[in-house]
């Protein structure tokens, strides 16, 4: 999360139309079959990430086991329903004590995220969730109330970046990268949680048009609300906006969640095991710079801004900071969040990793460069800092 210390940089709910069935299981849809089929290996994955040093080497037989595991099923409450914790207390007491009684080993009860209370984790399925006849009628309610628009179905690491940009009421929230709209969703829950009528909003932007419709009905059909606007344009090149005065108008929070290669995403993308290389990650570093440094450019002195990818790659994410640092020129600073959710577990940020090629061929500097057609892909940004650059960014807080 980055801090702007100073710009250098040139309603009352109404009733909710019926929603997608979002518990869904995708592995019937359109286009995933053989899903199950996906050898859950990668030589180049597991190698990379050893060299990588993004955790501990000795954990690196539990995060293997962890990406060929089923994604959990986790879903929240909505932010500002006046009844929330009354639905909470309803879901629990009429199935949680019926499904514990039945004493079936291969069923277990969603439990309270220790960082988010209002969010729940099952290590099942949805697969499992939707067949396993115990957890019918718990799957009906959760089905139910998510088309009343009541509880969304979210990734529990989806909802990290909006609960650490902690927007207010009279924020002015700029989503850059919104749809489909899980983490937008959030952030108007937040700004809405004190106060039905709101004096901010979220500007909630996506380059694609079907993606907007999408964030559209995802977000807006169910959050009825004047405190949220959609635009279609390229977050690298987002607009200026001003007011009914003509004067610049600058936000109190931003939120970069970026085109990533999505490669922590495998257990709800198992087609990036069969083609995933270090390439992806090159290939879309530097658009990842232009948007994070629009969204800085975007911020008011003394916001806040979260960067945010579904990547755990270095070349994704501490070395597009650490340019965004370099380009900032003091202007922008990253914070500790470690007192922000502090019973998420979590690793520090690194300072030094290691550039490949999508043949695992290893670069320690631009000199090591020998293909022409290769001086186009490894850029100086990919390289980690030197060492006073590393004391300075202290990207151990990312």
């Amino acid at each position: 999360m980055v801090h702007s210390s100073r710009r250098k940089f040139n309603g009352k709910k109404k009733p909710h139309e019926p929603r997608e069935n979002t518990w869904r299981d995708d592995r019937d849809a359109p286009g995933n079959q053989g899903y199950r089929e996906v050898l859950k290996e990668n030589e180049k994955y597991w190698t990379y990430y050893k060299e990588q040093n993004v955790f501990p080497i000795e954990q690196f037989d539990d995060f293997r086991a962890a990406l060929q595991r089923d994604l959990p099923v986790s879903f929240r409450f909505q932010g500002c329903h006046k009844d929330r914790e009354q639905l909470i207390h309803e879901m629990e007491s009429r199935f949680f004590g019926k499904i514990m009684e039945a004493g079936d080993t291969a069923v277990c009860v969603p439990k309270s995220l220790p960082w988010y209370k209002e969010a729940y984790q099952t290590p099942m399925s949805r697969t499992a969730v939707r067949s396993h006849p115990i957890l019918a009628q718990l799957h009906n309610f959760l089905v139910t109330e998510a088309e009343l628009g009541n509880l969304s179905r979210q990734e529990a690491v989806s909802m990290i970046p909006p609960l650490l940009l902690a927007p207010t009421s009279e924020h002015y929230v700029l989503d850059l990268c919104a749809a489909p709209g899980s983490k937008t969703t959030q952030l108007l829950e937040m700004i809405h949680e004190n106060d039905e009528n709101p004096k901010g909003m979220v500007i909630a932007n996506d380059v694609d048009m079907k993606r907007c419709y999408m964030l559209i009905h995802h977000t807006l059909k169910r959050f009825r609300t004047a405190a949220c606007a959609v635009t279609c344009e390229d977050a690298a090149r987002f607009p200026q906006i001003s007011d009914s005065d003509g004067g610049l108008i600058q936000f109190d929070r931003v939120l970069a969640d970026v085109i990533c290669s999505g490669d922590g995403t495998l257990r709800k993308n198992p087609e990036i095991w069969k083609k995933w290389t270090p390439q992806d990650g090159l290939g879309l570093h530097r658009m990842q710079i232009a948007i994070v440094r629009k969204g800085a450019q975007q911020l008011k002195v003394g916001g806040r801004m979260v960067y945010s990818t579904c990547s755990m790659n270095p070349i994704e994410d501490e070395a597009v900071v650490a340019q965004l640092l370099r380009d900032a020129k003091g202007s922008l600073k990253l914070v500790d969040t470690s007192k922000l959710l502090p019973e998420l577990k979590r690793e520090s940020g690194v300072n030094q990793w290691k550039v490949f090629d999508r043949d695992m061929k290893l670069y320690n500097s631009l000199d090591d460069i020998s293909e022409e057609k290769m001086k186009k892909v490894i850029v100086q940004s990919l390289f980690p800092p030197t060492e006073e650059e590393a004391k300075e960014m202290n990207l151990h807080y990312a």
